[in-house]
This record gives structure tokens, sequence and C-alpha cells, in this order.
């Protein structure tokens, strides 16, 4: 009798201690879960009021001040050029762009859209031009006011120097130099001074291209998004200014335009946005390009204040 109750001692005694096992691994599993809803709350409090603070306190002068508020409704682009240059308040001469979102599949390379712009105020970025040339075109570069004439020679230099040679960041060439150029491909392809005859900058007209890069000449480039992203002046341009140049940049894309986009600029172009290098975009209605390519057109002609 005794035996047995020793025995039912024991057996109580083990299973008090199983629960006691189970009940204490139970609370360890539970205890982070416990812990990360405690701290949650308290992480968030926390995150609160660091970002409060961030804005309110200590961290206010950091926000920058020259950032003008977006407009989401689409101006004339001659109001939206004017809000552009009225909030703009960087200590330092801002450039002002476009940047056009096109209806094109970027996927397709007949649909690829790449060109130039002469522009009828210039950006005034000092160049100096390289003209590839041989003979009368070389003699007309030279008159024309180039600053690197050459041929062969000038080629192997470039090659020799595995590119250092390279001090001009404008470049033309005549079509008979190509089969000389093809070996400078990886050089100035990179730079984006291999010349391209979509680009005008392979021609044999060198007079008129070099009057073109001094006046102006702006190329562009579609990205793999379908936006075009160009220049088009300086904050401290006029609004007239901007205006032609706007102009000036849209003729160009449609003469730029893939055929196997139909009609005009409305099912060419989806959106266009206007800024300045610390601003935000302002979206513009695409139907008001129509007229500053028209005041473009008159600038280009000299003519731009009667028109």
């Amino acid at each position: 009798m005794q035996q047995h109750s020793m025995h039912s001692v024991t057996h109580s005694s083990q299973a008090a201690d199983a629960n006691l096992q189970e009940s204490q691994q139970q609370q360890q599993q539970q205890q982070p879960q416990r812990l990360h809803q405690q701290r949650q709350p308290q992480l968030f409090g926390l995150a609160q009021q660091y970002l409060h603070q961030s804005v309110e306190g200590q961290e206010a002068h950091r926000l920058p001040k020259f950032v003008p508020k977006v407009t989401e409704q689409p101006l004339p682009v001659l109001a939206a050029l004017q809000l552009v240059q009225a909030n703009s308040q960087a200590k330092f001469p801002e450039t002002v762009e476009a940047h056009v979102r096109l209806k094109v599949d970027p996927r397709r390379g007949e649909q690829m859209v790449r060109g130039a712009a002469v522009l009828p105020y210039s950006l005034g970025k000092p160049l100096r031009i390289a003209v590839f040339a041989e003979g009368p075109e070389a003699e007309a570069a030279r008159q024309a006011g180039a600053d690197v004439i050459g041929s062969g020679e000038l080629v192997a230099q470039i090659l020799d120097s595995k590119g250092k040679a390279v001090d001009f960041n404008a470049c033309l060439a005549t079509p008979d130099m190509m089969p000389k150029l093809v070996k400078l491909g990886r050089i100035l392809g990179p730079k984006g001074l291999m010349p391209n005859p979509k680009m005008g900058t392979l021609t044999n007209d060198i007079t008129g291209a070099i009057a073109d890069l001094r006046r102006g000449r702006v190329q562009f480039k579609m990205d793999r998004t379908a936006i075009v992203h160009a220049p088009i002046g300086k904050i401290a341009f006029t609004t007239q200014q901007l205006y032609a140049n706007i102009g000036a940049l849209t003729a160009a894309l449609l003469a730029a335009k893939p055929e196997v986009i139909k009609g005009g600029l409305a099912k060419y172009v989806r959106s266009v946005a206007l800024c300045s290098t610390m601003g935000r975009a302002v979206p513009v209605e695409v139907s008001s390009l129509l007229a500053a390519m028209d005041y473009a057109a008159a600038a280009m002609a000299g003519d731009a204040q009667s028109a």
C-alpha cells in the first residue's frame, strides 16, 4: 500500500514537472510576440515624434526653400514659362528644361526619336568645335571659325592619346571621313560626339553646321520611357526667348516623328512639362505649342517682334 502511494506521488510530481516545462516553453514562445506588440506603439510614437521634430525643429533648415509648389492643371506654355521663372530661387543660374512624353513605343527601333533643334537663342554654353574634313571642306571649316580641323592625323592623335586629346565638345565631319572615324567610335560615342546624319553633324555643309552650333543647336534623344529631355535656355532669359526656343524644339520633334505615327502634334505628344534645374515640373497644354512653333519660326527669321 505504501509502495502504491509512493508511486502515485512520483507520477503526480512528474506530471507537474511536465506541465511546468510546457508552460515555460509557451511563455518563452509568446514573450517575443508580446514584446513586439508592446514596442510597436512605442516605436510608432517615436517615429512620429522624430518626423515632427525633423520638420518643425532641428531639421527644418535643411528643407530646400527653392522648390515651388506643384501645379496640377496644365497651363498654356507662355504662362507655364512665367511660373517656372517666378518660382526660381536657386543661387546659381538654373537651366530651363523641357520634358516631352511621346506616344511611341520605345521598344521598337523604327519608333526611335532623335535629332537636333537649332534654337533661336543660344544656351550660352562655350563651344569648341572640331571638324574632320579634307580639302575645300577643311578650308571652309577654317573660314567658318572651327577650333580644331584635321583628318587622318587627328584620328591618329586621338587614338594614340586614348581619348585624352579630345579637347572639344562639338564634332562635325564630312561623309567621306566616316571610314576613318569608325576607329573613334568607342572614344567619341560615349561622349556623344560621334558625327551622325540624323543629328546634322555628318554633312557636306560644314559652314552651315558650324553656324547652327554657334547659334544654339541642341541634340535630343528619346529615353527608354519615351520621354525627350532637352534644355531650352537659362532662367535669366526673357520669357519670349524661352517661348521661341520651346517652339523650335517642338518643330524639331515633329520633324523627327517616326513614319509609323500618323497625325499631328496631338497624335504624337502625350504630355509636356517645363521646369528649372531645381524646380518642380509645370505641366503644359500640348495644343499651346503650335503657337510657340509659329513664334519660333518668326524669331529665326528675325522678326519676332512683329509676330
